[in-house]
């Protein structure tokens, strides 16, 4: 694969520039002409062991996503990205330098064609690329049979599944069910719905599937919107409360028939979204176990204070599936008042501050 030449690099750019003024892409332009990105505040449970960062998660997936956007330089080397994400032992006092992997083996598709060329060839070029970034290179048939919003998500739910190995199938018909019954709601139902308890297991899970939608958002930016921006609103695919509610009933054993709300029309939906689902991870190598909860699954400090050996248990058998490339991965003392994070870059000097649960 060629280099871009100054003149495409340059058209590149400013397309970048004016996408980006108006609020048109998701991160590109800073990527494209400073090489950085940041992500400097996250919503996490520290003492949840059983789900890495956020940052860490979607690494690969933002990976893939700069070799789109940066291509391959003189010699066949690639760029490196700056990267300051927060996460449970990085406080961000200098960026990590994440090098750009290829989505799809063999090379990377040309920018200049994901974004400026036209026809039936490049529309499927470009969702194919896009799928490809998250790890999904033989669903295009099935996922071009549904709704954008439910594709899209879909395919988020398939990389969730594959790099988080303590998600279950619990976890799975809950993000299902809410994508499935978000669409028939109005916003005075969503606004009137009442919870007797919030988990905050559900809520970390929350804003972890919120942060992926981000990510959906810059792969779609980076490889010429293979959907339209608004099909990607978080306000399409998610609401707390009511992923809270399905989270409880999945993980309380609920009937399929309760969990749907009784509407029948969305039992076969739900069974396929979920065959597709599996079926992607299996051939991944990834099985997705039953795993209830119920209503007395205690997590993080107060299972700590329960069972002591829970907190050295967890922490040994935990291996975080990526490291920071020039430091390593490092693991703070766990602090129970929750964490903060400040930078100490000389444009970053504000506070992040994670509540624990």
């Amino acid at each position: 694969m060629r280099s871009p030449t100054p003149r495409e690099a340059g058209a590149q750019a400013r397309l970048a520039k004016e996408q980006h003024v108006q609020s048109e892409n998701y991160t590109i332009f800073n990527i494209l002409s400073k090489g950085e990105i940041e992500c400097s505040n996250s919503l996490e449970d520290e003492s949840d062991t059983e789900i890495p960062g956020q940052a860490l998660i979607y690494r690969p997936a933002r990976q893939h996503i700069y070799s789109i956007l940066l291509e391959s330089r003189e010699g066949g080397a690639y760029s490196f990205v700056k990267e300051w994400f927060v996460f449970f032992g990085n406080p961000l006092k200098q960026p990590e330098l994440i090098q750009p992997v290829q989505p799809i083996p063999g090379g990377t598709p040309n920018l200049k064609t994901l974004w400026f060329a036209k026809g039936p060839d490049v529309e499927k070029q470009r969702y194919s690329t896009f799928l490809a970034c998250f790890h999904l290179h033989d669903g295009m048939e099935y996922l071009q049979g549904l709704e954008a919003p439910v594709a899209a998500f879909c395919c988020l739910l398939v990389y969730l599944m594959m790099q988080v190995s303590s998600l279950s199938m619990e976890d799975l018909n809950a993000f299902v069910a809410l994508v499935l019954c978000l669409k028939g709601k109005s916003a005075a139902e969503l606004a009137s719905l009442q919870l007797a308890q919030v988990d905050s297991r559900g809520v970390h899970l929350g804003a972890v599937i919120v942060r992926g939608l981000s990510t959906l958002l810059m792969a779609n930016s980076a490889c010429g919107f293979p959907f339209r921006m608004d099909d990607l609103m978080p306000w399409q695919v998610f609401d707390g409360k009511l992923f809270q509610e399905k989270y409880q009933q999945s993980h309380r054993g609920c009937s399929l028939e309760e969990l749907l709300e009784g509407n029948e029309s969305l039992y076969t939906p739900f069974e396929n979204l979920k065959s597709f689902i599996c079926k992607a991870c299996m051939a991944k190598k990834r099985t997705i176990h039953s795993r209830p909860r119920g209503n007395g699954f205690i997590t993080g400090t107060l299972q700590r204070e329960f069972n002591p050996r829970f907190q050295q248990i967890h922490r040994s058998s935990f291996v975080p599936p990526y490291h920071n490339q020039t430091r390593g991965f490092l693991w703070r003392n766990p602090q129970p008042q929750g964490r903060e994070y400040r930078s100490c870059h000389p444009d970053r000097r504000r506070r992040f501050h994670v509540p624990s649960r």
